[in-house]
């Protein structure tokens, strides 16, 4: 069955397996794929994934390939997937049928979960603890702004429509190689453009897989992107393009708008940028003498080990409760999907 109203966008670099597992969820899924890889060597799409817009862009950022796929959209909602994650083809059918009875929303997601691989274990935890708490509703573009960040949750994976990656990734973003304002741009877009809803589905498992495409990508955070010298060119440019976008979905003059930014840039800089005190040796010290203690007393480690295996089960469980039993079975499917074509 085909689903046309919502395009997967899927930005790879040198990872063939795991693109090959992710193409195979949303192809067979019936949903449209466009993929944007970087890779030095094309991928082999001939036969299993002819239905794939598939565009070879050796050596492109990563900014130029999500500038890219947006323009190619046709379709009225886009959803962004990292090659090594896989998000549940129900979930974002859940979201574009949401939007489709809500205009006034941007933007829809769901609850995201991921696999931190170990020594011997593979352990599923929640990826964003405050998605539940995170809300995205006011009336006011400048007042959603501020709701972006209070908590802050990614938007990168949620279903947007299409004219929010058009704003957020279209002809005027530079090509920088520049990771927090392409996610803040995403993130900002979607807010001035409308409200976020967040849905009681399992939306993404994220498999924590070093990245193959830092190369010469810039990813500072915010606060050395806002104050440093050398950033200052890109950092105007993109605090032009939201002031620009604001102004004109809320009918702001342009000094209201740039103040409406930068407090919402402020805001996500306080949050989650500021570099926090480091400990000294003292305060430390506990810490040490619990390691030292299961290093030398291996029941007493076993122990502690059961003891967090406990703790994060049942952390999962109490991030997990909204989505039901469809959901944990979607999260089980995944996981099965993980094992049984691992990167």
């Amino acid at each position: 069955m085909r689903h046309p109203r919502v395009t997967v966008l899927i930005p790879s670099h040198q990872r063939p397996k795991l693109l090959a597992r992710a193409l195979r969820q949303y192809v067979q899924a019936g949903l449209p794929v466009v993929v944007a890889d970087s890779s030095a060597q094309p991928m082999d799409t001939a036969e299993e994934f002819a239905a794939v817009r598939y565009l070879h862009l050796p050596g492109a950022p990563f900014e130029e390939k999500l500038q890219r796929m947006a323009a190619m959209l046709q379709t009225p909602y886009a959803v962004l997937c990292a090659d090594d994650d896989l998000t549940s083809t129900a979930s974002i059918l859940r979201c574009a049928a949401f939007l489709d009875a809500n205009p006034d929303h941007s933007g829809a997601h769901g609850h995201y979960v991921r696999v931190v691989r170990g020594p011997g274990e593979a352990v599923v935890e929640p990826c964003y603890p405050d998605t539940h708490v995170a809300r995205i509703a006011s009336g006011d573009p400048a007042g959603r702004l501020l709701e972006l960040s209070r908590p802050y949750v990614p938007l990168f994976y949620a279903v947007l429509r299409a004219q929010v990656l058009r704003e957020a990734f279209g002809s005027g973003h530079e090509a920088e190689r520049f990771y927090a304002a392409s996610e803040l741009a995403l993130g900002m877009a979607t807010a001035i453009l409308g409200k976020v809803a967040v849905l009681p589905t399992l939306h993404t498992l994220r498999d924590i897989v070093p990245s193959q495409d830092l190369g010469g990508r810039k990813n500072h955070n915010l606060l050395v992107v806002s104050t440093a010298p050398e950033y200052r060119p890109v950092y105007q440019r993109f605090v032009d393009r939201m002031t620009a976008l604001l102004g004109r979905t809320a009918g702001l003059d342009a000094d209201a708008a740039r103040r409406a930014v930068l407090a919402s840039v402020q805001a996500f800089v306080d949050g989650y940028c500021l570099p926090g005190g480091r400990k000294n040796f003292i305060q430390k010290l506990p810490k040490y003498c619990r390691r030292a203690a299961r290093a030398l007393l291996p029941p007493l480690a076993a122990r502690a080990r059961a003891q967090a295996a406990c703790q994060r089960q049942a952390a999962l469980n109490a991030y997990l409760a909204p989505v039901g039993p469809e959901g944990r079975a979607e999260l089980a499917a995944m996981l099965e999907r993980f094992r049984s074509a691992p990167g």
